[in-house]
Parts: structure tokens; C-alpha cells; sequence
């Protein structure tokens, strides 16, 4: 089966390039469409190419002191397990240690928190007292600690056994300042969303996360694992705690901002053997408000690293300006391939044009196949996906844009801590420690 799809992908690919050579030169199509057709293929395909080269970072057998920060709000039902989980990594217990940070949750999650604290010497919980921001909580973890490699896990997120131990190997390159590890679905059969997700995971981090990883510039380290050089962050901490963006307080896209920090002066890879899992938004108003909440931080992120990103790594810089333009411009090449072309009497162009992303589409869900160990049928979802992305997704572009200065997560409180530094109101001490 995989033999199989190998071929239809290499099929697909060609069959892409003539189908834009026909799309944009058809009636009605004009010099700037037919160059963004041009791009779009060249963009698509060149990423395709790097992420085939791609290797992970070799094992070097590098064993850095980590401490790993794991910063929560309200996620009672996962924080223990994810906890477990980086206790249980094959990694040198006296070169590791575990700071969870509770950000103020109004719910359980301190008390799991200190359900896996009281079995594990290794882990350490600070308690905000009352809700500051992830950012802050984040700011927190890295000060409380002086480890060589800090280390990020979302609260809802677990590892695998060996994925700390593949994610720091990056590091025995002095010149790399973060590493970014894989992620996969972790409650993929939740709902047809979950299912349709799987496939977009794997392509944002196996082709997108991999091709940038190939010039050392990986443009976003993703909140479910990544990990960052201290000396490398530690600098732009303040600066990045409380950035602001047109005036307001920023609140989120943590992980993406402090990946541009970082990539300023450092190296950024992606180590896909690194593997996590996260539990991704199971119903379509969850779903929504994250993806515009990424759309935000997507444009604020991508003006700052266009500024400097030309400067790092040229072949990158054509990758991340091609990536900003085909964004920004997509929404407009569908509204009149679906709305303007059939009013000005081109009605078979339409079809064309969803052929098109039906073929990109298949093209995504073959790759799957292909590139994963065993056969999931579930790569169809991933064709489902890309018509949901066109009927949904795609319109919101614009309007992350208009309310990019915005600073509500859509999913939980929106709190800045402005100029100050938030002071924990106390790091909760083990029984064996004295504690009341």
C-alpha cells in the first residue's frame, strides 16, 4: 500500500504543476494570478523536496542538565498524566528536574500537582496564587531554575519514553539555540475533528517544520515540546514576558515570539524523533477560537520575522516571505475563483479550482501514508480537511489580522502582567520539607 501511494504522490506532485499551468492561464486569469500559481507550486513542492532530505539530529549522546517547565491553567484532567509522563522519560534523573507552574487555576490542577509532587522528589510546584498568563508562568519556571536546557511541555501533553533524551541531542551543536520535537494527536478518534487534525499535524511538523529545519530556521518551536539554551533566552526574557504589539499587552503566541527571539542569533532545528502528544480541540467552537488565536500571533510574529529573517539565511527567507504572501493573498485568489469568475460568465473555473485543492488535498493525505510506519486509514481525513479549511479557516485571515491587537485567548482569561514581574505566592514545599 505504501509502495503504491509512494507512486500516486510522485503522479500527484506532477500533475499539480500541470494543473496550475492550465488553472492560471485559463480565461479570465491575468499576469499576477498566473505568478501566484507559479509560487504556490514552487512553494509547495520545494517544501515536499526538504522535508524528503530531512534527518534528525544525530544521537551524540549529549546529556545536558533540563529542567523542564510545565506551566497550567485549569487542565485538571490532563496535568497529572502529562507530569507522569516526564517523570518517566529516559533521561538521567540527577540531570533533570520538573517545575510545574500553576497559573491561578480556579480548578483541581495544583491539587493533582501536588498528588504526583508528593511521590516524586524531581518535581517542583509553584503556585502564581492568582491568574498572571502563561507568558508569566513560563517566566517563572525559567527563573526558578539555572539548567543548561529549558524545556517546555504543554499541560495537556505527554512524552515519550525516549523523547527528551532524541530532543537535546540538537544541543551538542554549539551554534543551536532551540529545538523544536514532533507532535502527535493524542485524542485522534475523539470526533471527526480529531480525525481530521491527525493528518494536519503531521504535515505542519514531518514537511513544514522539517523543510525549515534543513537551513536551520525553524520558525515556530511548538508549545507541545520544545526546548530552549539558556543563555540563548535568558537575555530577551524580560523583553519577551511583557511584549507589547501595537500598544497592547500580548498574551499569547508564546512560543512562536520566543522562537523569534532566538532565532536572531541561533540556529533553531526540528528533531522529529522527538515525539509528543497532545490533545487537540475536539469541538468546532474550541476549534475556531484556537486557530484564530494562532492566526493573531501568526501576523504579529511573521512582521517581526520578516525584519530580520533575510539577514539569518537567504533560502529561508524565500521560504518565510513565500509562506507570509500565499497566506495573505489566498483568500482572495478563492473568492474570485468561487464568487467573481462565475459572475463574469466563467462557470466551468470554479470546478477547476476545487479540483485543484482536492489534488492538494491527496497530495497531503498520500504523503501520510507514505511517511508513517503502518497504514492509517484515517489519512482521508486529511482530504476532508482541506475543504474544511476552505470553508472555514481560510476566511479568517483578514479578521486575525483587523483584531491582531487583541489580547482574550477565546479560551480562558485574558491576563497581562504589564511591567511587573509576577511574584509566585510561594513554591509549595514537599511533606518532607516541614510544610503545614
Amino acid at each position: 500500500m505504501r509502495v503504491i501511494a509512494a507512486v500516486c504522490l510522485v503522479v500527484l506532485l506532477a500533475l499539480a504543476v500541470a494543473y496550475h499551468a492550465v488553472w492560471f492561464g485559463a480565461a479570465g486569469a491575468d499576469l499576477a494570478f498566473a505568478l501566484y500559481g507559479a509560487l504556490v507550486v514552487t512553494y509547495i513542492a520545494s517544501r515536499f523536496a526538504l522535508s524528503l532530505a530531512y534527518r534528525a539530529p544525530r544521537d551524540a549522546g549529549h546529556e545536558p542538565r533540563v529542567a523542564i517547565v510545565v506551566p497550567a491553567f485549569n487542565e485538571q484532567d490532563g496535568i497529572a498524566a502529562s507530569l507522569r509522563s516526564l517523570l518517566a522519560v529516559d533521561y538521567p534523573a540527577d540531570k533533570l528536574e520538573l517545575v510545574a507552574v500553576n497559573d491561578g487555576s480556579t480548578d483541581e490542577t495544583l491539587a493533582r500537582m501536588l498528588e504526583v509532587a508528593d511521590d516524586a522528589p524531581r518535581v517542583r510546584v509553584i503556585d502564581l496564587g492568582s491568574n498572571c498568563g502563561k507568558r508569566a508562568a513560563m517566566a517563572v519556571g525559567m527563573r526558578a531554575t539555572e539548567a543548561e536546557i529549558l524545556a517546555f511541555v504543554d499541560s495537556d501533553s505527554t512524552l515519550e519514553p525516549d523523547a527528551l533524551r532524541r530532543l537535546v541531542q540538537g544541543f551538542a551543536d554549539a551554534r543551536v539555540g532551540a529545538v523544536c520535537g514532533h507532535a502527535e494527536v493524542a485524542n485522534v478518534d475523539a470526533s471527526w475533528l480529531t480525525r481530521m487534525q491527525l493528518v494536519r499535524y503531521f504535515v505542519a511538523f514531518r514537511v513544514v517544520k522539517a523543510a525549515e529545519s534543513a537551513f536551520g530556521c525553524v520558525t515556530c518551536c511548538s508549545g507541545c515540546f520544545s526546548a530552549y539554551r539558556r543563555v540563548a533566552i535568558v537575555p530577551h526574557l524580560d523583553a519577551w514576558e511583557h511584549q507589547r504589539f501595537l500598544g497592547a499587552a500580548v498574551t499569547f503566541g508564546d512560543d512562536r515570539a520566543l522562537t523569534n527571539r532566538v532565532l536572531r542569533d541561533w540556529k533553531v532545528l526540528y528533531a522529529a524523533d522527538a515525539v509528543s502528544h497532545t490533545a487537540v480541540p475536539v469541538t468546532l467552537r474550541q476549534f475556531l477560537r484556537q486557530q484564530l488565536r494562532w492566526k493573531r500571533s501568526w501576523t504579529r510574529e511573521s512582521l517581526i520575522l520578516a525584519r530580520f529573517i533575510w539577514r539569518r539565511q537567504q533560502a529561508a527567507a524565500l521560504q518565510a516571505y513565500a509562506g507570509i504572501l500565499i497566506s495573505l493573498v489566498a483568500p482572495v485568489v478563492a473568492l474570485r475563483s468561487l464568487v467573481w469568475l462565475p459572475l463574469a460568465g466563467h462557470r466551468g473555473l470554479p470546478l477547476i479550482y476545487v479540483a485543484g485543492i482536492y489534488l492538494m488535498a491527496l497530495t497531503y493525505g498520500l504523503y501520510y501514508v507514505v511517511r508513517r510506519p503502518r497504514y492509517d486509514w484515517r489519512w482521508i481525513y486529511g482530504i476532508a480537511f482541506c475543504f474544511f479549511y476552505l470553508a472555514f479557516l481560510l476566511w479568517q485571515t483578514y479578521w486575525a489580522i483587523a483584531t491582531a491587537r487583541t489580547s482574550s485567548w477565546g479560551t480562558r482569561p485574558a491576563t497581562a502582567t504589564g511591567g511587573a514581574v509576577p511574584q509566585p505566592a510561594g513554591v509549595v514545599p514537599k511533606p518532607s520539607e516541614g510544610t503545614a
